[in-house]
């Protein structure tokens, strides 16, 4: 079931489309790029298809495919972007739906989670105050479809 004003379920309804469609979905969660303004290419969130707040509620086929469905995402992301370290991470603070975000971390940023917070912060700013430039829909979109074709390898192996 899906929540009216939730960010995620308005995603998942196609009220809001990511860069490039989804990625990948199973019966549980589904793969896409995140929204735009796009601050990273392959900056990807999983999200669960049904509206839940708390990992806790997770049915246990859902938790089951989780761990299956972030090593793919993984595995997939790491052969397209190439990153130096792949961060997986849930708050779920401003969209309380359980989504985790997969942020490839290239060897030019920072290293440590903090400092990583921080970087993606400020480019974020600077990006908002036009002294730095967001990634496009199209190259998203394009990064994307790489990540999906990787997908189809990996399920096809």
């Amino acid at each position: 079931m899906l929540m009216e004003g939730c960010l995620a379920c308005n995603v998942l309804a196609g009220k809001v489309k990511a860069p490039g469609g989804v990625i990948y979905e199973d019966n549980y969660w589904v793969v896409e790029h995140s929204l735009s303004p796009v601050l990273l290419p392959g900056y990807l969130i999983i999200k669960l298809k049904r509206h839940c707040e708390h990992l806790a509620e997770l049915t246990p086929e859902e938790a089951i495919a989780l761990g299956k469905i972030i090593q793919s995402t993984c595995l997939a992301l790491s052969q397209v972007v190439q990153p130096a370290k792949i961060h997986v991470c849930s708050w779920g603070e401003q969209v309380k739906h359980i989504h985790f975000h997969v942020i490839p971390r290239t060897s030019d940023m920072p290293v440590g989670n903090l400092v990583l917070l921080i970087y993606l912060r400020i480019k974020k700013l600077w990006n908002q105050l036009g002294l730095g430039k967001w990634v496009s829909d199209a190259q998203a979109a394009e990064t994307a479809a790489k990540i999906r074709q990787e997908f189809v390898l990996i399920c096809n192996s």
